[in-house]
């Protein structure tokens, strides 16, 4: 997919962005720090082939994505000793303003003590409805030509939201809301790389406690 930056970065076998350096990796994914990162911790969960949305993720390498998933999320529970938020904004075609400007997909884990389901309503249509989901919903929102939204706090099943389109970053927005950083949402305006490097570092230390 050579039109698709982040393949062609995490194809690169040299001069690759730290942020793009994998912090973990597995057969068919990679766990990257987030650009944009308003809290340490924050990270993606990439797959190494391109797929826009987790939603149309081959069911083959689902297993794998969830192992993966809970990995991190254990890791950074005992990192943070907080609540682990995991998100994705699912776009259903390139270019759709809920894929925030990256048409590949990836699904944001956070260590985050905040009731994000809550929080995210001001940036949503009126009367939007969220509906269990796993797996399968997400295919049939892409199936369907649909994005979606998907979140999952810790303990409690996935959700899941469609719309034709809801915009960009409607959950980073509603996070910077929580921190009282309403205007610097945006990752392309504020990477936050203090903060990316502090959550590779984080993730550096907890390789070296694990050899030790």
């Amino acid at each position: 997919m050579s039109d698709c930056t982040l393949c062609t970065e995490l194809a690169s076998t040299t001069g690759k962005a730290f942020w793009n350096q994998p912090l973990l990796e597995s057969a068919n994914f990679v766990v990257l720090p987030s650009l944009g990162s308003l809290v340490e911790g924050w990270v993606l969960i990439v797959p190494k082939e391109h797929v826009l949305s987790m939603g149309a993720l081959p069911a083959v390498l689902r297993p794998e994505a969830d192992q993966l998933e809970s990995q991190v999320r254990k890791l950074l529970r005992e990192r943070y000793n907080k609540p682990i938020v995991g998100f994705e904004h699912g776009p259903s075609a390139p270019k759709h303003g809920t894929g925030c400007g990256v048409d590949h997909a990836h699904l944001h884990l956070v260590p985050l003590d905040c009731d994000l389901r809550s929080g995210v309503v001001p940036f949503l249509p009126v009367g939007q409805e969220w509906l269990p989901s796993g797996w399968i919903e997400r295919e049939a929102a892409f199936r369907c030509g649909l994005d979606y939204l998907y979140l999952k706090e810790d303990e409690v099943a996935g959700l899941i939201a469609v719309s034709r389109d809801f915009g960009s970053q409607v959950f980073r927005k509603a996070i910077a809301e929580h921190f009282g950083r309403a205007n610097q949402f945006n990752w392309r305006d504020n990477p936050e790389l203090e903060t990316v490097s502090c959550t590779i570092n984080a993730f550096r230390e907890c390789d070296n406690e694990h050899v030790a």
